[in-house]
């Protein structure tokens, strides 16, 4: 599971991986693994199958991971966001990213706070646990505060003129963000398989016909309308969410009856039934560096 291919010293909101790093990456695996699409599956294979996947449709992805790919001949798995490209509208979570990584974070929180009300700063005790990850309090208060203190147009409001300016508009934002239609073209012709991630990255609120008509299908009719694909692979945004339990019960037999073949969750695990519907995945910076990938991977058929 990939997210961003960038340097971590440019890229600060989130956790990348360096582009060194992913190529070292599918360099030892394809040592021990064959890169195989989601349709190859249950393709018979004399190692070991993986499939490379990557969730946000960011540009480096394309600048960056595909074209190692391309190079090396190497098939992956990429979903498309609809959101930015249809309605030039730009997800809370990647204006968070922008601006830890543009702007000093200690700035962002003085900022911030002075929205706050005493409930919302005695509530921030639950950032330490959802982002964990993040050495940096500071962080973990400001991307809390972002996502689940302030509703969306709240963190918008706050995000937006700050990004944005640093880019000259949004439209330059977007084109710098995301991948375009022309781009995925490009990768569709080189073999990749495109597939749904969403359209507004909102994460799975429990209703299931309601999610499905916001955020799956009209990123399909995208997809079918600009590269004549019928989406068959779908990956939830934040893996479903706090609801992710309840995604997959619910979700699972709308999207058998539109053609999908399975979906990819942030679960960690390897695939051991391929007659499943949701799919475990190695987060690429959590478990795998250097030569431990081919050790813990050596025994998965």
């Amino acid at each position: 599971m990939y997210h961003y291919v960038r340097e971590p010293e440019e890229w600060k909101g989130s956790v990348p991986i360096s582009p060194k790093a992913f190529e070292e990456q599918i360099n030892q695996l394809s040592k021990t693994h064959e890169f195989v699409l989601p349709d190859d599956l249950n393709k018979k294979t004399s190692k070991p199958k993986c499939i490379l996947t990557f969730d946000d449709a960011t540009k480096d992805q394309y600048e960056i991971a595909f074209d190692i790919m391309k190079r090396k001949g190497i098939p992956g798995y990429f979903t498309v966001m609809s959101g930015p490209l249809v309605e030039k509208e730009v997800p809370v979570f990647h204006l968070v990213h922008a601006a830890l990584s543009l702007v000093e974070e200690e700035y962002l929180w003085d900022e911030l706070r002075l929205q706050l009300t005493p409930k919302d700063l005695h509530n921030l005790d639950l950032a330490n646990k959802t982002y964990a990850y993040e050495q940096s309090q500071l962080r973990r208060y400001i991307k809390y505060t972002l996502n689940f203190i302030l509703d969306s147009k709240q963190s918008k409001n706050f995000l937006e003129k700050m990004v944005y300016s640093h880019f000259g508009s949004k439209q330059k934002f977007i084109d710098y963000m995301y991948i375009n239609i022309e781009e995925f073209q490009k990768m569709k012709q080189a073999g990749m398989t495109l597939g749904v991630h969403c359209v507004h990255h909102t994460p799975f609120d429990g209703r299931a016909e309601e999610y499905y008509k916001n955020e799956i299908a009209p990123c399909a009719k995208f997809i079918q309308e600009q590269f004549d694909i019928k989406p068959a692979w779908y990956t939830p945004p934040f893996g479903g969410g706090e609801k992710k339990m309840l995604m997959m019960e619910n979700l699972k037999d709308r999207l058998l009856s539109e053609g999908y073949k399975g979906a990819f969750t942030t679960d960690s695990g390897i695939i051991d039934d391929t007659s499943s519907f949701w799919f475990n995945r190695f987060d690429c910076n959590k478990i795998f560096t250097g030569d431990s990938i081919g050790l813990a991977l050596e025994n998965v058929q």
